[in-house]
């Protein structure tokens, strides 16, 4: 692109079960998506049991890769910064998969907990502080595979940020769920979820969130079953859930078996394996934060963050040398 114009960048997420790639044109201040794309990798399966990434799941990984490379090519996209998160920094061999990476011409920063809240915050925030009403208190709600950030804040400033390693694929290879859940998997995951959960809800006593903020594959995936438009909204404004239809629906389907979750109408296949037991997490989150009144789903997290950061400060963040020009991406693809 011009530089009179802007640039054309693209960020990568490389999640514990989904890689997300997403190209945006930043110029003037402001952002404006181009192209976004999601990809089941489930980089982490088994990974929080064992301790190490599965040879087919780096393969898996790296093929996605290797694809959003060639989109990015295909986009014109100037610079680029990709990201690892839980699974990765978890595994004993994370740094075989950012090595392995950067022979594709990919250089990852594995993110710490909390600088992957900051990120998230920032997207969100993106997303929603554009509403009306805005409430004195809120609190952001990402289920990961690996684990959970939750964001305090307000309208003018972040009050606390945790990452709680409450993922769901970690909590799948810790206690090895029934299909469907029993309510021994749910007495566990609650045992589990409240040794985290405790010192953020004493936390939050002296100034309680009212609006809820959910954001993650699990939210995305209600949301749709709940509005059959949801995909087709306006993606940088968050929408909201009836709060009472969520739990309903989330009690409802953490009891549901695999099969039957398969033969939902909009169920994506990839999320069942795990949307049960994000719907009983949700419903525990919901119950511990009871101040919540109002629930909202924003499609915006880290890599939305990481645009709408790049767009506040423009001329300083595109020079820095975190992020990268595409030539070792495009000469990589080519060799």
């Amino acid at each position: 692109m011009d530089d009179k114009i802007g640039q054309r960048l693209a960020v990568v997420d490389c999640g514990t079960n989904t890689f997300t790639l997403h190209i945006a044109d930043v110029s003037g201040g402001q952002w404006r998506s181009v192209f976004r794309q999601r990809r089941f990798v489930r980089l982490g399966l088994d990974s929080f049991r064992s301790g190490r990434l599965s040879p087919q799941r780096l393969r898996r990984g790296l093929d996605v890769l290797k694809s959003f490379a060639d989109t990015a090519c295909n986009f014109n996209v100037d610079k680029v910064r990709a990201f690892g998160c839980s699974a990765i920094r978890d595994a004993a061999n994370g740094t075989a998969f950012v090595q392995a990476a950067a022979e594709l011409g990919w250089r990852i920063e594995v993110l710490d907990g909390d600088a992957e809240a900051e990120w998230i915050h920032l997207g969100v925030a993106d997303s929603v502080l554009g509403r009306e009403g805005l409430p004195d208190a809120l609190l952001t709600v990402d289920i990961g595979g690996g684990s959970v950030e939750l964001i305090h804040w307000t309208p003018e400033q972040v009050l606390g940020a945790w990452s709680l390693d409450l993922g769901v694929a970690r909590l799948t290879d810790w206690i090895k769920p029934s299909d469907p859940l029993n309510a021994q998997d749910v007495e566990s995951i609650h045992k589990i979820s409240a040794a985290a959960v405790d010192p953020v809800v004493q936390a939050l006593e002296q100034r309680p969130p009212q609006w809820l903020v959910g954001t993650s594959g699990a939210f995305n995936s209600l949301m749709s079953l709940e509005h059959r438009d949801a995909h087709w909204r306006d993606a940088r404004v968050a929408d909201e859930f009836s709060k009472a239809a969520l739990v309903g629906r989330c009690e409802a389907l953490s009891t549901k078996s695999r099969t039957e979750l398969f033969a939902i109408e909009g169920m994506h296949p990839d999320r069942v394996p795990y949307i049960s037991l994000s719907c009983a997490l949700i419903v525990y989150l919901l119950d511990r934060f009871n101040s919540v009144e109002r629930v909202f789903r924003s499609r915006h997290t880290l890599a939305e963050g990481v645009l709408s950061g790049a767009a506040a400060d423009e001329a300083q963040s595109l020079s820095q040398d975190h992020w990268d020009g595409f030539v070792a991406l495009q000469n990589a693809r080519y060799n």
